[in-house]
């Protein structure tokens, strides 16, 4: 219990529930303002219980497991929002594919726990290409909604080109860890490594 109840973990908790929450402002209520400024107060929440955790050494394997979510279901509000205010095929397209690939990574780290035991962490590519998509994301929604300004659909296409490669790289770049990982782990002994570890038993 202590593991689970810990102050990261509880603000992770109340990130996901802002997530939905500014969701439901922006399509129920028509509160865009208060909207985004959910979502800006979630992103900057995400930031402080990394850093809380880290620093009160409170890192733990549900916190690992909610992060992730937590980030993917306020980018998946921020980045549909965006779509549907540059109603712009290309931009709905580079969207749909960034949301191939969170995914695409959520399954593959699922499979990777149940089937190998293997946890996979985030990367410091990771962490840049989240970073990158709350910046750009909540920046696009913060000019429109906030101040009132007009965001053109070309702009916010070039936008997702930069998320979309860095999206793809770090995925890439945690396939290859993976299997680098797992062939070390697998890789048999050598007989004299064998003998020389036996001996010092």
């Amino acid at each position: 219990m202590s593991q689970l109840v810990t102050i990261p973990n509880v603000v992770t908790a109340t990130r996901i529930a802002m997530a939905a929450g500014a969701a439901w402002l922006a399509v129920r209520a028509s509160a865009d303002e208060a909207a985004v400024v959910v979502c800006i107060a979630a992103a900057l929440l995400d930031a402080f219980d990394g850093w809380y955790a880290r620093a009160f050494g409170q890192c733990s394997r549900v916190g690992e497991h909610m992060d992730p979510l937590a980030d993917k279901l306020l980018m998946g509000v921020v980045y549909a929002w965006v779509g549907i205010d540059a109603a712009s095929p290309l931009v709905w397209g580079l969207v749909v594919l960034v949301g191939v690939r969170e995914v695409a990574m959520t399954v593959f780290r699922a499979y990777s726990l149940r089937r190998h035991g293997r946890y996979i962490p985030a990367s410091p590519l990771g962490r840049t290409k989240m970073l990158v998509q709350s910046i750009v994301g909540l920046s696009i929604l913060g000019a429109t909604h906030l101040a009132g300004l007009s965001v053109p659909a070309t702009v916010v296409a070039i936008a997702l080109t930069v998320i979309l490669v860095l999206s793809y790289a770090s995925a890439a770049a945690y396939a290859v860890d993976w299997k680098h990982a797992g062939q070390h782990a697998v890789s048999p002994m050598p007989d004299t490594e064998t003998r020389r570890v036996a001996a010092n038993l």
